[in-house]
């Protein structure tokens, strides 16, 4: 009887750490925070209307995005996350682009935004950036970490909201020229506070 009990006490134990596990992912509210998918060879112009929702969950707005698999795009470089990031400033424009995703959230509830910023000096670019961010009618701008190399460097970048309706949508964009600007972002995650 004791030994049914040592095994029971252990599976209902594994239960247990197995059902917070699980709510701790279920807490994400980003679908397709890092970018895997549907993926790219090398680097995608994503510009056109009918390319808009071509990255899973992740609609394009302004001229759109570029969307590279890092390593593949700039040879000494790794994604933050993954194989894969999307570079806000878009270079066969010079008007802006930028991503966005509606979120399921609850009015009044708080929540954390973070993100990972990357930049490079790869082409001849300035190594430095700005990426905006829009969420719950909040519009911040962070700059990106500072690039010496070609090698792209991360940071996280955190902001914490308050939601004000039941579907928030989370916007990044840049507006920068792209001929001497990257604003990387990957790794983007809201989980509730």
């Amino acid at each position: 009887m004791k030994s049914i009990k040592t095994h029971l006490g252990s599976m209902l134990l594994s239960l247990t750490l197995l059902a917070a596990s699980g709510s701790a992912f279920a807490a994400e509210l980003v679908v397709n925070g890092s970018f895997e998918t549907p993926g790219c060879a090398n680097d995608c112009i994503l510009n056109t209307p009918a390319q808009a929702d071509f990255i899973n969950g992740w609609t394009t707005f302004l001229s759109g995005v570029e969307y590279m698999n890092v390593r593949a795009a700039i040879g000494s470089s790794v994604a933050a996350d993954g194989a894969m990031a999307v570079d806000l400033a878009n270079y066969v424009y010079e008007n802006g682009g930028g991503i966005q995703q509606n979120i399921n959230t609850v009015v009044g509830a708080k929540y954390r935004l973070t993100f990972s910023a990357g930049n490079s000096k790869y082409v001849n670019r300035t190594g430095n950036g700005v990426i905006n961010v829009k969420i719950a009618g909040q519009t911040t701008s962070f700059d990106t970490p500072v690039a010496t190399g070609d090698a792209t460097v991360w940071e996280t970048r955190t902001l914490d909201f308050t939601a004000t309706t039941s579907q928030t949508t989370l916007s990044f964009w840049n507006e920068q020229n792209p001929n001497a600007h990257f604003a990387f972002i990957d790794k983007v995650s809201v989980v509730p506070l």
